[in-house]
């Protein structure tokens, strides 16, 4: 699942093709000199490891559905829908796809000129890294961030000539956010130091498992049991890992199926929450106003002039 080769993001250059990039079909929503937005979906392929991949422009890449196993900088890691992924120029990166070919979401290209100039307030040591601005292929959560990219998205999808400068001003904003909650992620890990191999195989079990189940109405002892471990040592484990209990990251889960599955037609937001393993619609409605600061509603309703308001507000 890789999303560069050359530099598309010249406006001189075409799209890029799903000839181009074999099983990834990529459809650009924007493109300037610095900057580039698009969807990505995976499409088909086989469940053996690929050969290495290397972007060659720094990119952040949001899953807004489905999940796969990430091989990175000597790390495996269920890569789902809570999940953010961060690629250098020249970093190799292996996908393999154990819950099928369904997923997809969208990502940013930036050159790195632009990129420093950004990291200069929030990360002043990456001038001494500039072939490695992110120092991980991947963060988690970014609730904040996740949900001003899809505010980007449904930007781009509404207005039939944007006005450029806004959309370049959005995505910065959006790619700020992504720092900014990225290093705070980062010092919460940093307390979590040389953890073993057992505690992290289990971590990325319940990711896996929760990922196949996470519609469902499941019980803490149901995990656990599935994967021979007793519920307190699972959840103990699972948020030193992870900085967060269980039970939010399911929520996380099922709160990105929701909004994919509202911005692809309208949906009762009763039967949604049901069938996204809600107990009911206020747990739904809590538990998506908990993440993203904003009630399924309230993200229904939004109109264009509203989103611009929030994107304009947002001091990142």
């Amino acid at each position: 699942m890789t999303f560069f080769h050359a530099s598309p993001l010249q406006p001189s250059n075409p799209p890029v093709t799903a000839g181009d990039l074999p099983g990834t079909a990529v459809d650009w929503l924007f493109r300037s000199s610095r900057l580039g937005v698009a969807l990505w979906s995976c499409a088909a392929g086989q469940r053996s490891l690929p050969t290495d991949r290397q972007p060659s422009w720094h990119v952040v890449s949001f899953v807004h559905s489905g999940a796969f196993v990430l091989h990175a900088q000597g790390q495996t890691a269920v890569i789902d829908a809570t999940s953010v992924l961060l690629h250098n120029p020249g970093d190799s990166f292996r996908c393999e796809h154990p819950f099928g070919y369904r997923d997809r979401g969208s990502f940013i290209g930036i050159h790195q000129e632009a990129l420093l100039e950004l990291l200069a307030r929030h990360d002043p040591a990456a001038a001494e890294r500039p072939r490695a601005l992110f120092p991980r292929p991947y963060v988690h959560g970014l609730s904040g961030a996740y949900l001003l990219q899809r505010l980007l998205l449904r930007r781009l999808r509404s207005w039939p000539t944007p006005d450029l400068m806004a959309v370049e001003e959005t995505v910065l904003k959006v790619l700020a956010g992504v720092v900014k909650e990225a290093r705070q992620a980062q010092g919460l890990t940093r307390v979590r130091r040389n953890p073993s191999r057992a505690r992290r195989c289990y971590t990325e079990d319940v990711k896996a498992l929760l990922q196949e189940r996470f519609r469902e109405r499941l019980q803490l002892d149901d995990i656990a049991r599935s994967l021979y471990v007793s519920p307190y040592h699972l959840c103990r484990t699972f948020q030193e890992q992870t900085g967060v209990p269980i039970h939010r990251y399911l929520n996380r889960l099922r709160v990105r199926e929701a909004m994919e599955m509202m911005a692809e037609g309208e949906v009762g937001l009763s039967d949604l929450a049901f069938g996204l393993g809600f107990s009911s619609h206020s747990h739904f409605t809590a538990a998506f106003r908990k993440e993203l600061g904003i009630s399924p509603r309230g993200m229904r309703e939004l109109t264009a002039a509203r989103m611009a308001g929030m994107v304009a507000a947002l001091d990142l």
